[in-house]
């Protein structure tokens, strides 16, 4: 059994010619999606190999009015062998068999994937996932730039899942163009791609056409329209924008029916303004292709969906105009024996369904394909580059590692920034604890979408356990960081909650700052030990006050400095004692008053030198007594003066006297002198209404002249007074005195 030339239709198989017959066809086809033809053939071959068709390219031929050919090329996808059936052209009985042959496309409907591209457009995403499946029968002819995509994943989802969402997204379209050998994939995203049918660029309408005629022509051909959305409207959000005015909106040309009837989305997935505007107009036209359809059917056997004709000769004269083909349906049969020539078997026949709308309507295609959504949360590996230890960027987001991610190289190319959640988050205020490099974190989707991921917690694991042993230490709750790079310390807030030891503990591993910015009030209920290894310094501006209930104890192993630029003042309710085991030096730059309401004693070991610059004056209101065993010096340069109204007493047995140089006058005085040796070289006195008594007194004057004009001497035993108890001051003594008394 063979073709022949009165077949209408036929196939091209790998299994060689006529191997297979074609008797029947039926499928559709469309654009921006996927054709799928039944054919139904006949074989004198009834044990066919699966193998040798199943997966393999076939042509599927429909001969033409014009003489010419029309090719429907794809690859078997299923194939199945039927029942026999008497062969009327031989004594073999034939073998039925039923194929589905679809585009090379198709297969990427075969292929599920979790991947992740960045920095990617769609275009180059589209021609990576194809090249990689080696399918190289396709052609881009866009005209629109298309902006790299920061993050696009394909979660789960089918090559051609993922494929068919982009393209819907960016408004591309796709059809097929047919040859003999092979069928070729057209991307377009724009009206001027949309070519004529290849045989039949015009169509004459003809009510009356049917079956195999020897003119294609419409038999049918009605045209509807419908109110759609008049606006579209969309929103998102994007964090890095400051005022986040990502609103887009725009009205349709159609202006059907009242009102706006708008269409708002949220999010609207786009990041800025410009792509709001251009996602926006995109989906208008959507809705706008929607406005006006046409149905129709014929016989017109060049029809290809993506490919425009012209009408003619239609009764309502504003439908003359050109089409684009949306979808088409095709059915043929051949019954066997009609190549051969068999009487009474029914002629063979095509016809075609179609949609199309008027070409000068943009065509987009529709959001049939939904995005993913991941419900629930994920946990993935916070990534970087190999040896950080913190990864980072201005925002403090991280990358991540998915645990479904395949191809990513734990690094920092693994995802794009991920926003991390934080107890707080203000205008340069909150709180900031960036993931670590290997940390496991919660991992959650703005929305559901997986383009949007962000981290909303952390976990440990087998490799990253936490900081104290549990179950055994479970009554801890802590807040621990570790110290970077390299480890080996940690910064830690820690709270023991186990009854009767609680406690909260803080380490600083290596600084500690507090900033109060007003007060601070420390209360302890017990005792309070602080231990500083290295230096102590205190800065108050204002005053201190200390109340110590108990008694202080201060140990200081070194020297103490005290600078204090006022003045002090100290109450000592109880005595005090200092004992200084060195020496004690004291420097008051103004005066110094001491009130000791008490008795003062003074013991010095040694010897005590006092310089006073200006002047010493002591008053008591009672005796003041100098004892000094060792003698008594006094050096006065510019004299001595001792004023002592009631009296003085000189007492200085066994004594002597030596003065050099010495003038004294005395007036008005009465100063007795008793048991003194005096010794008086080249002296003189002048005495002028004084009186000197000496009783039982020894004077050796060797060359001596003693004036006595007006002076009386009463001679008796000397008595010598002591005036203000040996002078209160200290700085003159009796004896000193009492010779200047007598003139020597």
């Amino acid at each position: 059994m063979a073709h022949t030339e009165k077949s209408i239709i036929g196939i091209q198989t790998p299994l060689g010619e006529d191997e297979l017959i074609l008797t029947g066809f039926s499928g559709n086809e469309g654009i921006s999606s996927l054709y799928e033809f039944n054919l139904e053939m006949v074989s004198e071959n009834n044990s066919i190999v699966f193998e040798d068709i199943i997966g393999k390219p076939v042509a599927v031929t429909v001969n033409l009015t014009s003489g010419g050919k029309r090719y429907f090329h794809g690859v078997v996808a299923f194939f199945s062998q039927g029942e026999g059936l008497p062969n009327p052209d031989g004594p073999l009985h034939l073998t039925t068999y039923s194929a589905k042959m679809v585009p090379w496309l198709w297969l990427l409907t075969k292929t599920v994937n979790s991947r992740i591209f960045q920095q990617k457009s769609v275009p180059d995403i589209i021609e990576t996932i194809f090249k990689e499946k080696g399918l190289v029968d396709f052609e881009m002819r866009l005209q629109n730039t298309y902006s790299p995509r920061t993050y696009c994943v394909q979660y789960q989802e089918t090559d051609f899942h993922f494929v068919s969402r982009l393209l819907e997204e960016e408004g591309i379209s796709y059809f097929f163009d047919h040859m003999e050998d092979k069928h070729k994939l057209i991307l377009s995203d724009n009206r001027a791609e949309h070519k004529p049918c290849e045989n039949q660029d015009t169509v004459r309408y003809h009510s009356s056409s049917d079956g195999y005629a020897e003119e294609d022509t419409i038999s049918k051909f009605h045209m509807s329209k419908e109110i759609t959305f008049g606006k579209y409207a969309a929103k998102d959000f994007n964090f890095e924008i400051s005022n986040n005015d990502l609103q887009s909106e725009v009205k349709g040309k159609e202006t059907l029916g009242p009102g706006d009837r708008e269409l708002y989305r949220y999010p609207g997935g786009y990041d800025s303004s410009k792509r709001g505007e251009d996602l926006a107009n995109l989906r208008m036209e959507v809705e706008e292709a929607r406005v006006t359809r046409v149905e129709g059917s014929g016989n017109c056997r060049d029809f290809v969906s993506g490919h425009t004709f012209n009408l003619e000769e239609y009764y309502r004269s504003d439908m003359n105009k050109e089409y684009l083909l949306l979808t088409v349906s095709h059915e043929a049969k051949e019954p066997i024996g009609y190549a051969a020539g068999k009487t009474g078997v029914d002629a063979p026949s095509y016809n075609n369904a179609f949609t199309c709308l008027p070409s000068e309507v943009p065509y987009r295609p529709p959001l049939d394909t939904s995005k993913p959504v991941i419900y629930g949360s994920q946990t993935a590996i916070v990534v970087g580059p190999e040896g950080d230890e913190i990864y980072t960027d201005e925002h403090g987001r991280v990358k991540v590692q998915f645990h479904w991610d395949r191809e990513g190289k734990m690094n920092e190319d693994s995802s794009c920034w991920v926003r991390v959640s934080q107890a707080w988050a203000g205008t340069r205020w909150g709180a900031m604890f960036i993931p670590r490099i290997n940390q496991e974190v919660i991992v959650q989707f703005i929305e559901g979408d997986p383009d949007r991921p962000i981290i909303t917690g952390r976990v440990y694991h087998g490799q990253n356990p936490p900081p104290y042993t549990l179950p055994d230490e479970k009554t801890k709750s802590t807040i621990m960081s570790n110290s970077t790079p390299g480890g080996g310390g940690s910064n830690e807030i820690r709270f023991e909650d186990s009854a009767g030891d609680e406690e909260i503990f803080v380490h600083a591993q290596m600084n500690m700052n507090s900033v109060v910015e007003a007060n601070k009030t420390l209360e302890v209920g017990a005792d309070r030990t602080t231990h500083v290894a290295g230096n102590f310094e205190e800065t108050i501006d204002g005053n201190e006050t200390r109340t110590v209930g108990g008694s202080v104890e201060e140990t200081i192993n070194g020297s103490e400095t005290r600078k204090i630029s006022g003045s002090v003042d100290e109450t000592i309710s109880g005595g005090e004692t200092r004992t200084i085991s060195g020496g004690l030096d004291e420097t008051i730059s103004g005066g110094e008053t001491r009130t000791v309401n008490g008795n003062q004693t003074k013991t010095i070991t040694g010897s005590k030198t006092e310089t006073v610059v200006g002047g010493i004056t002591v008053n008591t209101p009672a005796t003041y007594e100098v004892t000094a065993t060792g003698g008594l010096t006094m050096t006065a340069p510019a004299g001595v003066t001792v004023n002592a109204p009631g009296g003085y007493t000189l007492v200085a047995p066994g004594g002597n006297n030596t003065v050099d140089s010495w003038f004294q006058s005395i007036g008005g005085k009465n100063e007795d002198f008793f048991s003194i040796v005096n010794q008086a070289t080249g002296m003189k006195n002048e005495m002028v209404g004084m009186a000197n008594c000496f009783t039982n007194a020894k004077i050796d004057l060797a060359g001596f002249v003693f004036d006595r004009a007006a002076v009386k001497n009463d001679e008796g035993p000397v008595n010598i007074k002591q005036i203000a108890t040996q002078m209160a001051t200290g700085t003159a003594t009796v004896l000193d005195f009492a010779l200047t008394m007598i003139g020597l």
